[in-house]
């Protein structure tokens, strides 16, 4: 028996880590959630966004039913929310709703997306207030490339440098990449 245990002191046991949204092993996650009381989990998520859940399940559960929650918990799925109760309405919605505005990027939100939005939203809002919509507010990160050209019957000569490798289109029918010349294009 004992030359059977002497060696159970070299297993490594990672108790404090697995119980460490930041340091748990990846493949732990699930049953931290489990145990944390994750009300939305997607096996889908990245781990970070995973961790970043459970993180913040804890403020969730301590102030379900507040608009913190909401928002905390619509934050970890990585989208900004602001929630307008009815009082706050201009004018005022009916009693007890709210409106939810979604912060969403260019790509727009899936209907999975949508789902998990309405379930984390159900889960933590207080009982009496009911959602009436939810208005998505689009925010683009592309950037604006403005280019004009003046023509005054002479030859000129523009010289184009492309931003983050975007191409050049001119009327449609020439594509420039950069490396090209105008010369004698606008006579």
């Amino acid at each position: 028996m004992e030359g059977a245990t002497s060696r159970i002191s070299d297993v490594p046991v990672l108790v404090r880590e697995s119980k460490d949204p930041g340091a748990c092993p990846a493949v732990l996650l699930p049953w931290l959630a489990h145990q944390f009381s994750v009300d939305a989990w997607q096996s889908g998520w990245t781990d970070e966004q995973k961790r970043q859940t459970i993180r913040d399940s804890v403020f969730v559960h301590q102030r379900k039913g507040t608009i913190g929650a909401v928002k905390r918990a619509l934050g970890s799925l990585g989208f900004g929310a602001q929630v307008q109760e009815w009082f706050n309405q201009s004018p005022p919605g009916p009693e007890y709703t709210f409106l939810l505005h979604l912060d969403v990027d260019q790509v727009g939100i899936s209907d999975g997306d949508l789902a998990n939005v309405l379930s984390v939203v159900d889960s933590t809002k207080n009982l009496r207030s009911h959602l009436e919509t939810v208005i998505p507010t689009i925010t683009t990160k592309s950037q604006l490339i403005t280019a004009g050209v003046s023509m005054t019957g002479s030859e000129i000569t523009v010289t184009y440098e492309p931003h983050a490798g975007s191409p050049l289109l001119l009327d449609g029918d020439w594509q420039l990449d950069g490396s090209q010349n105008l010369d004698g294009v606008f006579n």
